[in-house]
């Protein structure tokens, strides 16, 4: 512990960064770009039914074609960003609450991923299926390094 001037509260010193932690900083960003390009790929792999008419009032208009699959892989990238966010910045801070965030984040999505695996699988999409393949075993190695020892050590 630091003492700090003036009577107030000492200030615990942050463990030394281990190279575990390191690595799950980096498996959080490959996570999601992985989870980015099997948006991209759900989107690109074929329509998506809505309720009739809804078409017409789901659209990007930059983008050709862009119905209710592109507005929706759209909203879940910058929501999957956001949560990615959650879990990043307090990891590469060390602040145990981000590991603990990120634990349940991933198994929540591995959980997800796992039952729309097989819906692709027995729907007999196999390039969308080979993506969610792909987050699926990025996102258990995650969590396997996300238990390790050397990564609890180095959050406070």
């Amino acid at each position: 512990m630091m003492q700090t001037p003036y009577g107030s509260p000492p200030v615990p010193a942050r463990p030394p960064r281990t190279a575990q932690l390191r690595l799950l900083l980096r498996l959080t960003l490959l996570s999601l770009g992985v989870n980015v390009a099997d948006a991209v790929v759900q989107a690109l792999a074929g329509p998506l039914t809505l309720l009739p008419g809804l078409e017409d009032v789901l659209r990007v208009p930059w983008i050709p074609g862009g119905g209710p699959a592109a507005v929706l892989a759209l909203y879940g990238v910058v929501l999957t960003t956001a949560l990615y966010a959650l879990v990043w910045f307090p990891l590469r801070e060390q602040m145990q609450w981000g590991w603990i965030l990120g634990l349940v984040f991933c198994s929540l999505a591995v959980l997800g991923d796992v039952v729309d695996l097989a819906v692709l699988l027995l729907g007999g999409d196999v390039l969308p299926a080979l993506s969610t393949a792909a987050l699926v075993a990025v996102n258990v190695l995650w969590l396997v390094v996300a238990g390790r020892p050397g990564v609890r050590a180095a959050l406070r």
